[in-house]
């Protein structure tokens, strides 16, 4: 399935040999228009326990990410097998689930660029456990810790395997509410081992670009708001700046007139609720507020996306382009038209108006 996404065979086996120091070969084969299977031929055939399976996770190549996955899935496997560490579990390679193939699933993730995927039901037979009621053991005790949806369906063939029962635990979240998406690919991915093994269809999704009117993104905010009338302009300008780059959303100071007539500012910082106490923080150190007032707010935000356009004299500027009522408005993102400007000596509405014409597709108004 991940190859007929576009995961490169020949660059995950070279990967392959890289980290195991032994020759691997993957044999691909197209079953039909968009199905694909794929073997893993090598020679170490050995198993091994989880314990010497631990040293190939030591990142010889800098990857992080695919080291932690493949520790995550064979730790599955190993507490699944409900045997000591030390006891050889987990082939190393050859057929079937290895610690080989499950480095090829991670090398192929990462290739992708995907990071986790999104699971709808899982559809499961009945299998050899518990007198053929249940699925195996190993499947059942992976799917036991993982958030998936599974549906037991009174079919007699397991479609999971544990290997793969590890990959979807380790890689996927449940898939809720995916919104108007638009079918960027796909592919299946089946068992070279026997005609009636479950198939596993893989789609790439991406946001549809023209949402209506009512779809609209919807959120929860917390706000965040102070008076403060012994606070000069520079600190209040410098607090701003450090609540916007600790993850405030928002922050605003608006002038105002306390009790007795005395001019003020009225702070105010808009934040997901994650964010707030960080951001409480930050208020009561940076400006001369002694109490502040919080609450919780709806908020309805135009769809936004962001491309990179390219400048007649080929400096980049980053552009966010929302959308409402099938209409899209671009606007150019000031750090980079501000960088721009800093390198070439152009004055800022020159290259902002050029950078937003030419993401309308309007270069010939220029």
């Amino acid at each position: 399935m991940l190859l007929g996404l576009g995961a490169e065979p020949e660059k995950i086996q070279e990967n392959l040999e890289i980290r195991f120091s032994f020759p691997v070969k993957i044999e691909v084969t197209k079953v039909s228009g968009k199905e694909y299977s794929a073997r893993i031929i090598t020679e170490a055939r050995e198993k091994i326990g989880l314990d010497r399976a631990e040293k190939y996770f030591a990142g010889q190549r800098g990857k992080k990410g695919i080291d932690s996955k493949v520790s995550e899935m064979a730790v599955m496997l190993w507490q699944a097998s409900n045997m000591p560490a030390g006891t050889p579990f987990l082939k190393l390679a050859g057929e079937g689930t290895s610690l080989v193939s499950l480095s090829a699933l991670a090398e192929a993730m990462e290739l992708l660029g995907f990071s986790q995927c999104r699971v709808w039901e899982l559809e499961e037979g009945l299998g050899a456990g518990e007198g053929g009621l249940v699925p195996s053991n190993e499947i059942m005790r992976i799917l036991e810790k993982s958030s998936l949806p599974v549906n037991f369906s009174c079919q007699k063939e397991e479609n999971l395997t544990p290997g793969s029962a590890a990959f979807l635990a380790a890689y996927g979240k449940p898939a809720g509410e995916t919104g108007r998406k638009e079918i960027r690919d796909w592919a299946c991915g089946v068992s070279w081992e026997k005609e009636n093994s479950g198939i596993i269809r893989g789609v790439i999704l991406e946001e549809k670009q023209d949402i209506p009117a009512d779809e609209r993104e919807k959120d929860r905010v917390q706000v965040l708001e102070t008076n403060v009338d012994d606070c000069s302009g520079e600190q209040l300008g410098y607090a701003i700046d450090r609540l916007m780059k600790a993850g405030a959303l928002d922050a605003s100071c608006f002038p105002i007139f306390m009790k007795k007539g005395r001019p003020a500012y009225m702070l105010q910082v808009i934040c997901k609720k994650e964010k707030q106490e960080e951001l409480e923080n930050i208020i009561f150190r940076e400006t001369t507020s002694i109490g502040l007032r919080r609450y919780e707010e709806n908020r309805r935000i135009l769809h936004r996306s962001f491309e990179e356009i390219t400048l007649r004299d080929g400096h980049k500027v980053k552009i966010k382009i929302c959308c409402h009522h099938g209409e899209k408005f671009f606007y150019p993102e000031y750090d980079t038209v501000r960088q721009v400007c800093e390198e070439t000596g152009r004055p800022y509405r020159s290259v902002y108006d050029e950078a937003a014409a030419l993401a309308g597709g309007y270069s010939n108004d220029i």
